[in-house]
């Protein structure tokens, strides 16, 4: 396994460009937290749409189809599966 040098990087000279692209990165990060703490429920909400949309897309692309109505009620409320395909689905 290859070890990592760090003291190159402290020794570096870095142009204003990456220490902004850092600053930048640093300033989004702090505004995700604050996000994250003022709002949990929304982004629960928006979680568990993502949720629903990935199952269904990754699902389709295997060609199994169903209404997002019932990818909801299998992947959410754990609905008892009817066939395969839904069996695929709720995992």
């Amino acid at each position: 396994m290859r070890t990592f040098n760090y003291s190159v990087i402290k020794e570096q000279k870095w142009d204003s460009d990456v220490l902004g692209l850092i600053a930048a990165i640093y300033k989004e990060a702090g505004k995700q937290e604050l996000y994250l703490k003022q709002r949990p429920e929304e982004l629960e909400k928006l979680v568990e749409i993502a949720k629903i949309q990935s199952t269904e897309a990754s699902n389709a692309i295997e060609g199994i189809v169903t209404t997002s109505t019932r990818i909801r009620q299998l992947v959410e409320e754990k609905t008892t599966p009817r066939n395969r395909d839904e069996q695929e689905i709720a995992g």
